[in-house]
């Protein structure tokens, strides 16, 4: 009887989780796509890397869709067993509460596992890519800009156009703005201007850099004491980094690079991995008490406090990662408070719907 319990309660929730998850994948997916697109669009990435740079980002969006979505799948589950009064025929046969929880423990463990591996060895990889192919567009930069037209770059703040380009595919009569904040933190500009700009690799490094041939450099502002006017008759900008070259950003290294440094910055995104399987086994075993609701009350009625919950559960999560990594909480504490917290709550919610805390009460007045 426990095994025909157990086989139906986890069709039911995987069914549910697989249709959540799918759908929260795919508007994920076609939120990247349409970013990316944009981004094709106004020149800043090759349009032959669309699809693969959305589906590198739904890789790394996997560690809010996983605990999102079985959160939700539990409780949409649990609603409905509830509202077709299953959950009570269940218990008035004799099924206890391990026996109805067991099946949802279970796929959160499965589920878990996924998003461990995930988070912890598929995202990183994941950023590396995205990373490779922003520096491979880099180095088309030349080719797939258009003479005669303005093309933005960086959101606005960079301005570049060409003239005309020559037999041997470069640029001529090169205009260059860029907007950026100085060294005091104020607004400033440069503007570049160039007989002619080519593009030179390195074969040995694969190092790419931006060549510019007789020019001009104004930098600052117009009127003030600081400003500088330099000509130049060759002038070199670094599009593309060294192959082989190590990333400063954390979100690309290993777990193991992460454990071994020393760098707040690094122990906040190590926690902040390992947070993603620990958050789905506390988020399911939160849903458990929280899907059981009245018969009359619908499925759909815990849903919104189970999302405010996760909103508030991983926002926390993610606050006390930014505080370890400003080194305002000790790496030691780190995110492992949250997580207590929260998983503090859910036993005691669960014990409560065993009825624990009820029979300490009788046996204390008696």
């Amino acid at each position: 009887m426990t095994r025909v319990i157990f086989r139906y309660l986890f069709a039911e929730v995987s069914r549910t989780w697989l249709v959540v998850a799918g759908v929260l994948l795919f508007l994920t997916l076609g939120l990247g796509f349409a970013r990316f697109i944009a981004d094709a669009a106004a020149g800043e990435l090759p349009v032959n890397t669309v699809l693969e740079l959305a589906v590198f980002k739904l890789v790394e969006n996997l560690e809010i869709v996983l605990p999102v979505s079985i959160l939700l799948g539990v409780l949409l589950t649990l609603g409905r067993l509830c509202r077709d009064n299953e959950m009570a025929a269940l218990f008035a046969g004799g099924a206890g509460l391990r026996t109805v929880y067991a099946p949802f423990i279970c796929l959160a463990v499965i589920v878990a596992v996924a998003a461990g591996a995930m988070s912890i060895f598929a995202a990183p990889k994941a950023e590396q890519a995205m990373e490779r192919i922003g520096a491979e567009g880099a180095t088309t930069v030349l080719e797939t800009l258009a003479p005669g037209r303005f093309r933005t770059f960086l959101d606005g703040d960079a301005v570049f156009y060409a003239e005309s380009r020559d037999r041997d595919e470069n640029l001529r009569n090169v205009f260059i703005r860029v907007k950026r904040d100085n060294e005091k933190g104020q607004p400033s500009q440069t503007i570049v201007t160039a007989d002619r700009a080519r593009q030179q690799t390195d074969d040995e490094t694969g190092q790419v850099t931006l060549v510019l041939d007789d020019g001009w450099r104004y930098e600052g502002n117009p009127g003030r004491a600081d400003y500088r006017v330099i000509q130049f008759a060759e002038h070199g900008v670094q599009l593309a980094a060294p192959r082989g070259q190590a990333s400063s950003d954390v979100g690309t290294q290993s777990l193991s690079a992460l454990l071994a440094s020393d760098d707040p910055e690094a122990a906040a995104e190590w926690q902040t991995r390992v947070s993603v399987p620990i958050s789905i086994l506390i988020l399911t075993l939160l849903a458990l008490p929280l899907g059981r609701v009245p018969p009359r009350a619908g499925r759909y009625a815990r849903v919104i406090a189970g999302i405010l919950v996760y909103v508030i559960y991983i926002n926390a999560v993610h606050l006390a990662a930014v505080a370890v990594e400003d080194e305002t909480l000790p790496a030691v504490l780190g995110v492992w408070w949250v997580h207590l917290i929260v998983l503090a709550v859910a036993v005691g919610m669960v014990m409560r719907e065993q009825g624990v805390f009820a029979r300490r009460r009788r046996g204390a007045a008696a």
